[in-house]
């Protein structure tokens, strides 16, 4: 609860973070939870092999929805959800990146353009973005490296890699 509070603080009202957005992508409201369960209902179990950030129920998502901690925004086509995407902020000015795409829609580059949404707000709100991707997820991490700068932060015990992610061109290449 405390982290919530001070987090919207410093992030500020949502209606401010609709210019980092690109388009077919928003930011998703608690009206959205049942449309969100859906989406994450019609997912292969395969697509959790390495994304389970929290429940996909409704009420779960209902109350991140409500969360000022949490910046979730979807990207769609034709009022379909063809991407969820969240940014779990925390006081300390650090955020962390999730995402999954539909599995009809993947390898399009609807996970580059969530990353690069996720990217635009973190940047705006002053926080440093960062992703725990598995090795084997490299879709993910592709996605990631075509729309920041990747830095590896270190590997993990479950075969992650903790990832920050920058603004493309911010880090100099050597």
């Amino acid at each position: 609860m405390v982290n919530s509070f001070l987090c919207g603080l410093r992030i500020g009202k949502q209606d401010d973070l609709k210019n980092c957005l690109l388009q077919d992508v928003r930011l998703a409201d608690k009206n959205d939870a049942g449309r969100l369960a859906d989406f994450f209902a019609q997912q292969p179990m395969e697509n959790f092999k390495w994304f389970r950030p929290h429940a996909f129920d409704e009420k779960t998502l209902r109350e991140l929805l409500e969360r000022r901690s949490y910046i979730i925004y979807v990207q769609e086509e034709d009022g379909e959800m063809i991407g969820y995407a969240f940014l779990r902020c925390f006081m300390n000015g650090r955020c962390f990146l999730g995402k999954m795409v539909d599995y009809r829609h993947q390898g399009k580059g609807v996970s580059t353009k969530l990353c690069e949404v996720g990217m635009n707000i973190a940047d705006r709100i002053g926080f440093r973005m960062f992703e725990s991707i598995n090795k084997g997820n490299i879709g993910s991490m592709k996605s990631s490296q075509k729309a920041c700068d990747v830095i590896v932060v270190e590997e993990l015990e479950n075969g992650d890699i903790l990832i920050e992610d920058r603004p493309k061109g911010s880090v100099v290449q050597r």
